[in-house]
């Protein structure tokens, strides 16, 4: 079975989904530091993860397309893996961030300046 898509464009596209998801991230900061919405500010963590997410996909993806060598037999390609592990530190990382902001605003509610 022959092994035949383009590596080239996938890593493209993940490198343009980080810069996209990145300036949604920015916007979303902003848009909850002057809204004062947890609500805004937790979507721009997880926005700001998934940034993290996709940029270490472009950064391993691209290292893992390479061959093998001396020193890895087998080639790169267990790095992909790898992101997908860091990937999910982040985002459980960035959950339990959100989880002890919003715990305290459940008991004192915060009113948004809408």
């Amino acid at each position: 079975m022959s092994h035949n898509h383009n590596h080239q464009h996938e890593t493209r596209i993940i490198g343009f989904a980080f810069f996209l998801n990145l300036f949604f991230t920015i916007l979303e900061i902003i848009g909850g530091f002057f809204t004062n919405s947890i609500a805004i500010l937790s979507d721009a963590l997880h926005d700001f993860g998934d940034s993290l997410a996709l940029g270490l996909s472009y950064i391993l993806q691209k290292l893992s397309n390479k061959g093998s060598d001396q020193k890895y037999s087998y080639g790169y390609r267990r790095y992909s893996i790898l992101a997908a592990v860091i990937n999910s530190i982040i985002l459980l990382t960035g959950s339990v961030f959100i989880i002890r902001a919003a715990i305290p605003r459940l008991i004192h509610p915060v009113r948004p300046h809408a």
